[in-house]
């Protein structure tokens, strides 16, 4: 039986389709562990309890879409609270902690060890896998180099992410602002996967629904598609 399993944000897991589902008719089993709103902490401990739970094994397919990384999450009375950026969740982080506890270097610090930590999982596991990214992976400020140098061969094993790719004309003001929803539609997450990992998909009947789904988000913007794993 083959197998796949998924992590990231609202990138992989939205209220329509995204990269993520387009994926899943080929393979016998899916799991998608994707939150709205994740930090690349919450991905991390996703994959190390998936695996926890599943035993990642040859046959097996593992896609990581790595979110941004000045995001924190916490875990919290049962459950994961995800709010996404501290840079733009205002109700939640207070000026006064950003000034005091918020460090974009250090954020880039311990999400390197992280994605580089799921790295030498995967690779010890003997599976297919794939790093895809949000956004940002590719054009780390230059004033955190002596960190991007010493993660190189991590980075290098990131793909281009949506920004670099379907969103690259949008570089300037990073992502799409006419229209009211910024995340890809079914259809451009079809045109994502088309440019950094082509042949993966392969089922016209995938083709079809996503051009079909990103006709209809218009029509039926209220959708419900989020998927949900058993979990801690």
């Amino acid at each position: 039986m083959t197998r796949l399993f998924t992590f990231g944000c609202s990138f992989t897991n939205y209220r329509w389709s995204t990269w993520a589902d387009c994926l899943a008719p080929e393979f016998d089993y899916f799991e998608n562990w994707a939150q709205s709103g994740a930090g690349n902490h919450h991905i991390f401990n996703s994959v190390m309890e998936a695996d926890q739970r599943h035993k990642f094994t040859a046959g097996d397919t593992v896609v990581v879409c790595w979110s941004a990384a000045q995001r924190e999450d916490r875990y919290i009375d049962g459950r994961w609270h995800t709010p996404g950026s501290v840079h733009f969740a205002k109700t939640v982080y207070h000026p006064d902690y950003l000034r005091s506890h918020v460090d974009d270097r250090g954020f880039l610090i311990r999400d390197l060890a992280y994605i580089k930590a799921v790295k030498r999982l995967l690779e010890s596991c003997g599976i297919n896998w794939r790093f895809l990214s949000m956004s940002g992976w590719h054009q780390i400020d230059p004033a955190y180099k002596d960190a991007v140098d010493l993660y190189q061969d991590v980075l290098d094993s990131i793909v281009p992410g949506f920004d670099q790719t379907i969103f690259s004309k949008f570089l300037n003001n990073n992502w799409p602002t006419d229209r009211h929803d910024q995340h890809p539609t079914p259809a451009e997450h079809l045109a994502y996967l088309d440019t950094v990992l082509p042949g993966w998909v392969t089922k016209e009947e995938t083709r079809v629904k996503m051009y079909n789904e990103s006709i209809n988000l218009i029509k039926d913007p209220k959708q419900s598609g989020l998927s949900k794993v058993t979990r801690l």
